[in-house]
């Protein structure tokens, strides 16, 4: 990325959304020590990072939708992507639609995979996107300037990737009780 800037950025993320298992905390960790350099810009990373998830995403999803399980069968142990990270990746999907992929986005590990069982099931590409675009906002915001605020400390993402897994659970637990009471209080009235 040093060498072929913004390029690299979006083909790398391209390729992890599309189901290539490169650790999107390597990639926007380092695009944001790149911005702590000066090398990057942060607007524009955010933006690359962003549009490069969608297009990967969806490249993931075509493949679901055209591929599908037999696809997985066949190539997924190239890729790390095997039967029990799809089936977790299906039964989250298919009991949460779109909530699902906007979560699932938001989680290592399973943000590469969810676009796969969406094409699976076909769900509907306009709300997929919006949900995918909705969920890798946030993630990349997040990583781009923790690498950048990291500095020079920036791997220190990938050492602490289950304490950042962990971070976004309860982030979204408390966002979930405090929705819930305000749909409660309003129900009530």
């Amino acid at each position: 990325m040093e060498t072929y800037g913004y390029a690299a950025m979006f083909i790398c993320m391209v390729l992890e959304n599309a189901n290539i298992p490169i650790p999107s905390e390597i990639i926007l960790g380092f695009a944001g020590y790149l911005v702590f350099q000066g090398v990057f810009d942060l607007n524009t990373a955010i933006i690359v990072g962003v549009v490069a998830g969608i297009v990967g995403s969806v490249v993931s999803y075509w493949l679901g939708e055209y591929g599908g399980r037999p696809v997985l069968m066949k190539y997924g142990k190239y890729i790390l992507f095997n039967e029990d990270k799809f089936g977790a990746a299906e039964k989250l999907f298919n009991r949460y639609g779109g909530a699902a992929v906007f979560i699932g986005r938001l989680l290592p590990g399973v943000r590469t995979f969810i676009s796969f069982p969406a094409g699976v099931a076909k769900y509907p590409m306009t709300p997929f996107v919006i949900w995918t675009t909705l969920g890798t906002i946030p993630w990349t915001i997040l990583l781009v300037w923790l690498g950048m605020k990291l500095g020079e400390h920036w791997k220190d993402l990938i050492e602490y990737n289950h304490e950042l897994l962990i971070a976004m659970i309860v982030v979204f637990v408390v966002l979930a009780v405090v929705y819930g009471l305000k749909y409660w209080k309003h129900r009530k009235q």
